[in-house]
């Protein structure tokens, strides 16, 4: 026992100040999911290759809808190595904790514009 006590005094802090003092995630770290609905065409090829069925993409008569289910999502990014647009990008964001699943949903919706709904 004495001399477990003497190695972890010898090893000094292994730890690190997290929360208190902000921590960086690493450059190839794949966080929560971004889209840029500037590019996104509603082609669908991300909820396609989504494993967890984590995207979903609806069409309509107006436009279609994207929708992302964080619960679900398990941050693999096939979903941006599909995108032909490349309007998906992961982020280094980690902190997703939230006290309602609501807050996990992402939505957006796209309407055509007027002139491409005319023949």
């Amino acid at each position: 026992m004495l001399n477990i006590l003497r190695r972890s005094l010898g090893t000094g802090v292994l730890t690190t100040g997290y929360p208190a003092v902000e921590e960086v995630a690493p450059p190839a770290y794949r966080g929560q999911l971004m889209l840029d609905p500037t590019r996104c065409t509603g082609d669908g090829a991300c909820a396609r290759v989504c494993p967890s069925q984590a995207i979903s993409v609806a069409h309509d008569d107006n436009g279609w809808g994207w929708q992302l289910d964080d619960a679900r999502c398990v941050f693999c990014a096939l979903c941006v190595d599909a995108c032909p647009t490349d309007a998906l990008q992961m982020s280094n964001e980690f902190e997703l904790a939230t006290h309602t699943q609501s807050d996990l949903l992402t939505c957006v919706t796209f309407r055509h514009r007027a002139e491409e709904q005319q023949p």
